[in-house]
């Protein structure tokens, strides 16, 4: 059992070996019994680490959100809510996502909100190049294509990705949305 006062190579070496649903309920159980904040935040990480895995993106933004709060330098707040925001990308939550990567944003000066601003539009791609490849993933590969669309890419690259949707769009039996998109150029 995890007890509050072990330390990270304890806590590693007795989930060693477990299943991922099991690791998640003594991560869990751990949790509540309120370890040291950087305890917590090593915690949330494995949590969030787990969820991925088993592509629980929700859950594992919450775990990211987690661990941003139980951070103390405003880098790893940063890259924890910019890990949220990306795992809101994955689950279609593109709300919560645009939430998140403010709060990253803000943790930030200038230079480093358009590097975030960046890594996000690249994040984006890789997304849309992965559930190009899965096929009863279509739907949401439209809605990460809508969104692609209000982002800030290049003309370009909006083109490629309006010629997509409509390919999609066709393909999905959306016929409003493909007649507009055609008509109007915007989803």
């Amino acid at each position: 059992m995890l007890t509050k006062d072990m330390h990270k190579q304890d806590v590693e070496t007795f989930l060693h070996g477990k299943g991922d649903f099991v690791k998640m309920d003594y991560l869990n159980r751990y949790l509540k019994t309120m370890p040291p904040i950087e305890m917590r935040k090593f915690a949330y990480l494995k949590l969030a680490e787990v969820y991925l895995g088993k592509e629980m993106y929700i859950d594992a933004a919450g775990a990211f959100k987690n661990a941003a709060v139980n951070s103390v330098s405003f880098k790893e707040k940063q890259e924890n809510f910019l890990k949220e925001g990306k795992a809101y990308i994955s689950a279609g939550k593109f709300d919560s996502s645009d939430k998140a990567i403010s709060r990253a944003m803000d943790e930030g000066n200038k230079k480093e909100k358009e590097d975030i601003y960046s890594d996000v539009l690249t994040y984006y791609r890789k997304e849309a190049e992965k559930l190009a490849k899965e096929p009863n993933k279509q739907n949401r590969l439209a809605g990460l294509y809508e969104k692609m669309l209000r982002l800030k890419f290049m003309d370009s690259e909006k083109d490629e990705f309006k010629e997509k949707l409509l390919a999609l769009y066709e393909r999905l039996g959306k016929v409003k949305e493909y007649k507009i998109l055609k008509d109007l150029g915007r989803v």
